[in-house]
């Protein structure tokens, strides 16, 4: 049947992609059915539809969240027609999708039907009918991997895989969910798609560097907050921060607490940038490479925590300069994070950064007006408003700083979902801004700018 034939008959179901769900509706309905998202295509396009006058439904369902590498990947298709009319339609023999971690290229993937299952279906007014397609892991598959579908317009999703031994209540769990949702469940959290184009295109990788959750293993990701903001006080001058991790190896177990399993590499760079001089110069650049173990959630549980998190490890400090303006350090640190309240929604973080300095030899002072601790307090939610504090106390006298940021989506600020990043709102007061002047107290400075991880 020819699309344009087809195209009034979906046209309602268009209208209905998730590219125009709010965001909170998408979010809760995808709670609520326990399932990472839901497809819903074409049947003409995908199945070959060949009653004419028929309003019938396909999703496709996603895999478990989590997947073991010995079984196969697994996507069902429900099929199901309206209350009016009986359905006849043809199943594909296989469904193709492309898989990448984010390490290598897409690669595709062919699913095949499940046995005993004829290609022609016939489904009477109001009747539903689950067909399972399936495929073994390739052997590269690790870590968090994504998974496109190709020839049609859908949503990816991001499955973990475990290599290492499985807790087999909890796959079990998810596969009942996922069987046991009903034709109506399963209807309220997909939304319809367009037709995409006869030309199958795989599509792109995956953004390594996007935050995949509390769950997801990406090998590089955001480690402390990236922004760019200008202040005035006295002078104007920029402040803006580079910073990314980066995990040495996947493991095979996803909760292995193993040392290499867990190893990281960071990078950060902050710079001030001095805005009123005639040339414009950075004032000073840190440059902060370390080295460190890292668990986000250590299973610890409390009633008065939700979570704690650990890192250990070492770090070195420089400015990149010579002679009398040269400033270096290393230190060996413990980062302890407790997190209390509900996680998906307004709550507390404690994290004290204990560390101690293994070289100061171009700055021997420095503790004086560092101390030997950073205390990072956090309050606010994933998806709105966060208020982060630094605070740090010298050794000598009242020497020490206060470095607080206030940030705020850029799309709830702005009222559309295209934005991306948060308004980063900034004050500095007292010592150790920059490397360069850690022994002098600069005037308090407020900033304002942009984020993109915070």
């Amino acid at each position: 049947m020819p699309l344009n034939a087809l195209s009034c008959r979906f046209a309602s179901l268009a209208c209905l992609s998730l590219s125009c769900l709010p965001s909170w509706l998408h979010h809760a309905i995808t709670r609520i059915v326990r399932i990472r998202f839901a497809f819903v295509v074409s049947i003409a396009t995908s199945l070959g539809l060949t009653a004419p006058c028929v309003h019938a439904t396909t999703s496709m369902l996603a895999p478990l969240r989590e997947a073991a590498f010995d079984e196969p990947l697994s996507i069902t298709l429900l099929c199901s027609a309206d209350d009016n009319a009986p359905l006849d339609l043809t199943l594909p023999a296989t469904i193709r999708v492309t898989l990448t971690n984010g390490d290598i290229a897409p690669q595709p993937l062919e699913l095949t039907r499940e046995p005993g299952v004829s290609d022609a279906l016939h489904l009477s007014p109001g009747q539903f009918r689950k067909v399972r397609y399936s495929a073994p892991w390739p052997a590269w598959a690790r870590g968090e991997v994504r998974i496109d579908p190709v020839g049609f317009d859908a949503s990816p999703t991001l499955v973990a895989i475990n290599r290492g031994p499985r807790e087999e209540r909890i796959v079990q769990a998810e596969r009942a969910e996922m069987q046991a949702a009903t034709p109506a469940q399963t209807a309220s959290a997909a939304a319809a798609v367009t037709p995409a184009s006869s030309t199958e295109v795989a599509s792109p990788a995956a953004d390594a560097l996007m935050n995949a959750g509390r769950a997801a293993l990406s090998r590089i990701s955001y480690y402390e907050p990236m922004y760019f903001a200008v202040g005035h006080n006295g002078d104007t001058n920029a402040r803006l921060q580079l910073s990314f991790k980066y995990r040495l190896l996947l493991p095979d177990d996803l909760r292995s607490k193993r040392f290499l399993d867990n190893l990281y590499f960071a990078y950060t760079q902050m710079s001030i940038w001095d805005l009123s001089a005639e040339s414009r110069p950075f004032r000073d650049t840190s440059y902060m490479p370390q080295l460190f173990y890292y668990i986000p959630d250590t299973g610890v549980r409390s009633e008065w925590f939700t979570r704690m998190g650990i890192a250990a490890g070492i770090g070195h400090e420089s400015n990149g300069l010579a002679g009398d303006d040269s400033r270096s350090l290393n230190t060996v640190f413990v980062l302890p994070t407790w997190e209390f309240g509900d996680l998906n929604s307004t709550h507390l973080e404690v994290s004290p950064k204990v560390y101690f300095y293994l070289g100061t030899s171009n700055n021997p002072d420095i503790a004086d007006y560092r101390g030997y601790v950073d205390l990072l307090i956090k309050y606010g939610s994933p998806d709105g408003w966060q208020l982060a504090t630094t605070l740090r106390k010298g050794t000598k006298h009242w020497y020490g700083s206060v470095d607080t940021q206030l940030t705020y989506p850029l799309a709830k600020l702005l009222g559309s979902s295209a934005w991306g990043g948060y308004l980063w709102v900034g004050y500095f007061n007292g010592y150790g801004e920059d490397l360069l002047d850690y022994n002098k107290r600069q005037h308090w400075m407020a900033r304002i700018g942009y984020s993109i991880a915070r």
